[in-house]
């Protein structure tokens, strides 16, 4: 009786070890996890290298309004200016989160420049209206809140407990010797 409960036992096993019909499932669930984890990571960086192509666009479009002397002989403000930014970047940026920094100077050499990526402090903004022939830097900066911060090697910045993204866009400049 032992023996026949052996040999039943043995058929058993070597029956479920010549099947396979959950071995694809299993496969699947091995490998599942990574390779989402892996497509999420890849998604989130195509997004923020489509974000920071397009904050640096919108920078290069408004200051082309500096650097030709539209923004001084019709008096925009630092508002008026952050809207032109805003009308040339993707529509899902949050334009309120977009810090500004206009600096002008006679000379090449632009001193008091706040370093826009490592500074942590909120840091004013600054705007400061050129005339022709000036030299002028125009900085825009923006962070954005990554989506999956645990995965994510993104991250250059915390706001608290949150893992950021820092953009920083910019321009540097010579205006060109308008009327004004």
């Amino acid at each position: 009786m032992g023996q026949q409960k052996t040999n039943g036992l043995a058929r058993l096993v070597r029956r479920f070890g010549r099947k396979d019909d959950g071995a694809t499932a299993v496969e699947f669930a091995l490998v599942a996890f990574p390779f989402f984890a892996l497509l999420l990571v890849i998604f989130e960086s195509a997004i923020v290298m489509f974000t920071d192509i397009s904050l640096q666009n919108g920078v290069t479009a408004a200051s082309r309004l500096i650097r030709t002397g539209q923004v001084q002989t019709k008096g925009l403000s630092a508002t008026a200016f952050k809207k032109v930014i805003c009308d040339n970047v993707a529509s899902y940026i949050d334009c309120s989160k977009i810090r500004l920094d206009v600096t002008k100077s006679s000379t090449a050499v632009i001193t008091g420049i706040d370093q826009q990526t490592v500074d942590d402090k909120k840091t004013p903004e600054r705007w400061q209206t050129s005339g022709p022939s000036d030299w002028v830097l125009v900085q825009a900066r923006y962070d954005w809140k990554l989506f999956i911060p645990e995965l994510s090697m993104l991250s250059n910045y915390t706001n608290g407990d949150e893992k950021m993204y820092r953009m920083t866009a910019g321009a540097l400049f010579r205006n060109e010797p308008y009327g004004g």
